[in-house]
């Protein structure tokens, strides 16, 4: 007898800006920056003039502000491991959690642009598998502050004692720092460890599916459901009611692109400065630095969406712009729903970060076109399962659910529990290392330091 064919998942979708509770929109994901790229021509210029990637509110103080006139979409914001400190990124997400019940979410990153390096006071960027090592003793920091320092019965506004908190169920944190300060096997590994949501990119479900099932796999490996870890990937839909509207739509876009302001885009994520380029010239890629990786890239970009015309620099340009790095289909709401369902079904996502062309028009379609599509298709729901519920609680559809689940690392360090976290089991080898150094250390005790060298170095 074989087995129950597979449940269909129920997709969620995150926007941008405020298409909102109309559309149950998950939650909002605020894409946020420390500065400006300055790669293309060695100029913040390009940016500015193109208005990409420039030129925003702290979402911080939005989002109390968006919270306050909604009951469930949730709300997405970055903070990076690398300039914040624990304390105060801890206090700003448990004051925004507080603002918002329960509907915020933090963006984890480590931060991998010199600019924004510099733009913080640091001389340069942390080199990468070192930014993951400060991350994870961070993440141990962070949960000690949420998870260990107050009880949840600690509140008791006592009035006739005159106790507000009861000082006995407040934990003072104490922490000796190790590393002072992912390849992407780092990013996967922290992603496994700490994600309950991870964004992924891909043209196409082939170029995803790998990634997605050995993180799950990871996950597994961690002893959390692989199933808790929900998986976003980045999409520009361009809607029309029929496929004439939305041909019509994409032209329109394509006529008003910023060309130059898409390959400052690019550059400010590569590294690669293509102002050397002219226009309409077709790439001579010669042996400058990252030129090779670059020829990959438009090779296997071409590979994935079955294009072969020549690359000039108007051409990528227009790309960064009308998408970029991620799909963007063009069709009616049929259509584009068989690509979303195509992803969910090889790729194994569970939901899709929506970016956008033009604002509100691509968000108004994807509510009004869209949407009726995937819900009719049982790919979304009517309306959330937990109306006015926590964004935790949405996105697993479990009342109740607002703290983190059992199987999650985080969990370990509950209130009482005296967990001090993975890093800080490091702490006695880097002591014995002091003491004996790293030779005797391996021939006393037979500790093997292999994985731990660079760890070592570091602290």
């Amino acid at each position: 007898m074989g087995s129950a064919a597979p449940a269909k998942k129920r997709i969620r979708l995150n926007f941008f800006e405020n298409a909102s509770e109309e559309g149950k929109i998950s939650f909002i994901f605020f894409a946020d920056s420390y500065s400006l790229f300055d790669i293309y021509s060695q100029s913040i210029a390009p940016i500015l003039r193109a208005g990409v990637h420039s030129v925003a509110l702290d979402p911080s103080v939005i989002i109390p502000a968006m919270a306050s006139v909604t009951k469930s979409v949730g709300f997405g914001m970055t903070g990076s491991t690398s300039y914040l400190t624990p304390f105060i990124l801890a206090g700003t997400f448990t004051s925004l959690d507080h603002l918002t019940e329960g509907r915020v979410a933090w963006n984890m990153v480590t931060s991998w642009s010199k600019s924004a390096a510099l733009a913080l006071g640091a001389d340069d960027v942390v080199p990468h598998d070192e930014r993951y090592n400060v991350a994870h003793e961070y993440m141990d920091l962070v949960y000690k502050f949420w998870e260990s320092s107050w009880a949840d019965d600690a509140k008791v506004w006592d009035r006739e004692n005159r106790i507000a908190y009861e000082p006995s169920k407040v934990k003072k944190i104490e922490h000796k720092v190790l590393f002072q300060a992912g390849t992407s096997t780092m990013g996967r590994a922290f992603g496994s460890k700490y994600a309950e949501a991870i964004y992924v990119g891909g043209l196409i479900p082939s170029q995803t599916a790998g990634s997605i099932a050995q993180i799950r796999a990871d996950t597994a490996a961690e002893g959390r459901d692989p199933q808790s870890i929900k998986f976003f990937v980045g999409i520009t839909p361009i809607l029309g009611r029929t496929l004439e509207e939305a041909q019509a739509k994409y032209e329109r876009a394509r006529e008003n692109a910023d060309i130059v302001g898409g390959l400052a885009q690019w550059s400010g994520y590569t590294g690669i400065d293509l102002s050397r380029f002219p226009l309409d010239e077709v790439f001579e890629l010669t042996d400058a630095p990252r030129d090779a990786a670059m020829h990959t890239f438009l090779e296997n970009f071409d590979k994935a969406t079955g294009k072969s015309d020549p690359w000039t620099p108007r051409r990528l340009g227009e790309t960064m712009a009308l998408g970029g790095f991620h799909p963007a289909p063009v069709g009616t709401p049929e259509m584009v729903a068989d690509v979303f369902e195509q992803w969910i079904n090889e790729a194994d996502v569970d939901g899709f970060n929506i970016a956008y062309v033009t604002s509100p028009g691509n968000f108004e379609d994807v509510v009004y076109l869209l949407r009726p599509e995937l819900v009719k298709r049982g790919l979304m729901w009517e309306d959330y399962d937990i109306p006015g519920g926590t964004l935790r609680e949405n996105l697993y559809g479990v009342k109740g659910q607002k703290y983190l689940r059992d199987d999650h690392y985080g969990h370990k360090f509950r209130y009482g529990s005296d967990f001090q976290g993975d890093t800080q089991s490091k702490k006695e080898v880097l002591e014995e290392v002091e003491k004996k150094g790293v030779d005797m250390l391996i021939k006393s005790n037979g500790v093997s330091v292999k994985g731990e060298a660079l760890l070592i170095k570091v602290a």
